[in-house]
């Protein structure tokens, strides 16, 4: 009898990796294949939670990047969303150069007389008690490392680790899809942004600095009950890569209107305003291309480049939108570009101070601005402050 149970829990385990593989092979969203795994998996690995940590080599850094819990940790995922630290100076550095996984079955003995890091307390305080950890490795590189995590204590022993290094093998073909996939997304639209800064020295900085202010804000707003079932890894690594794009449509509008040093007249500001409209033309149909090949990339995009200039109140373009009928997206854009853009000297002004732009900002609530956003930035107003501030002092990280 024991044998039988045992036979048919091996064949489960390899119905259920051949499905993974087939999810894999229809180019099934990352995100999709970690709840998939998730719902799958626990009947023969011990986890109430799984969470991905991708390795950035340029930076040296490791992020928490997905993340999936039972009830049994409510708010894991949203606090552990984005968290960074160098990878040197993690216990993680190790298994990245071994390449082998590692089992801890009682995680607040393991910190004891440790300096907490942040990512521990977070882990403590939401109840995780052990874990095995393993790399993700393509062509023999650890491009992540995923947390198999349990609500008790002692739980995880050797034998699951042969399991899990299968499944572990079939989370790094997905990751290493959707990193692909996602890297031809980052190229594409920074060629498309690269369109309009041939046409204005200005644009370059501005593009660079709009794409940090957006993620902070978007960050922010992810903590917020409001939004922290909206707002997610993915979400704000998109607004990251296509608020750069908010004025690509700028490549259709006349040099002598586009680079005037002087106020815009009736006519000439008519013209400007079209290039919401025409930069959204541009993505759409490059998105339906996209999509004869079952693929969709620009949806966000699209929103900021058509929405970026509405207003809360209606009086904004192109549409007249108003309220939360502007996409969330373009809505926190806004709030950047605004910024950035009087903080930032152009050929017609000067530099606004910091504190005389929060000021119009602030004046700018309820009627330009989603006063819910405004609120939100007002509130990391300091970390706001220190950002500009290295963009000040030439500082781009």
């Amino acid at each position: 009898m024991g044998e039988f149970l045992e036979i048919n829990t091996v064949f489960g385990q390899l119905n259920s990796l051949i499905n993974l593989i087939e999810n894999i092979n229809k180019n099934v969203p990352f995100k999709q294949i970690l709840e998939y795994i998730f719902n799958t998996f626990s009947k023969y690995i011990p986890y109430t939670h799984i969470g991905v940590a991708l390795i950035e080599y340029d930076k040296k850094m490791v992020r928490a990047s997905y993340g999936i819990s039972s009830d049994n940790h409510k708010n894991l995922v949203s606090k552990m969303k984005g968290i960074e630290a160098y990878l040197d100076n993690t216990s993680l550095s190790k298994i990245v150069k071994n390449g082998e996984e590692r089992i801890i079955n009682d995680l607040e003995e393991y910190v004891k007389g440790k300096p907490l890091k942040e990512y521990n307390k977070i882990l403590i305080e939401e109840g995780i008690k052990s874990s095995i950890t393993f790399p993700l490795k393509s062509n023999n590189k650890v491009i992540g490392i995923i947390f198999f995590s349990s609500n008790l204590k002692n739980i995880y022993k050797k034998e699951h680790i042969i399991f899990l290094r299968t499944l572990a093998n079939s989370i790094a073909l997905s990751l290493e899809k959707d990193i692909l996939i996602k890297d031809m997304i980052i190229s594409s639209t920074l060629a498309l942004a690269k369109l309009t800064e041939e046409r204005d020295s200005e644009t370059g900085d501005h593009i660079y600095r709009i794409k940090k202010y957006s993620k902070m804000i978007a960050g922010f707003l992810s903590k917020e009950d409001k939004y922290k079932d909206i707002i997610d890894i993915e979400y704000i690594d998109n607004i990251e890569r296509f608020s750069p794009l908010h004025d690509i449509g700028k490549v259709a509008i006349p040099d002598e209107i586009l680079l005037k040093s002087g106020k815009l007249t009736y006519e000439e500001f008519e013209i400007m305003k079209k290039h919401t409209i025409y930069g959204a033309k541009v993505l759409k149909t490059a998105d339906e291309i996209l999509e004869r090949n079952g693929m969709s990339i620009y949806k966000m995009a699209i929103d900021i480049v058509e929405g970026h200039h509405e207003k809360w109140d209606g009086s904004g373009y192109p549409y007249g939108k108003k309220g939360e009928d502007i996409p969330l997206s373009a809505r926190i854009v806004a709030v950047a570009d605004v910024f950035d853009a009087l903080t930032s000297k152009r050929p017609y002004k000067k530099p606004f101070s910091f504190e005389d732009t929060i000021k119009i900002i602030k004046e700018g609530s309820g009627n330009h601005f989603d006063p819910f956003i405004v609120g939100v930035f007002i509130k990391n107003i300091n970390a706001i402050k220190l950002k500009y501030q290295n963009f000040k002092n030439n500082n781009i990280l």
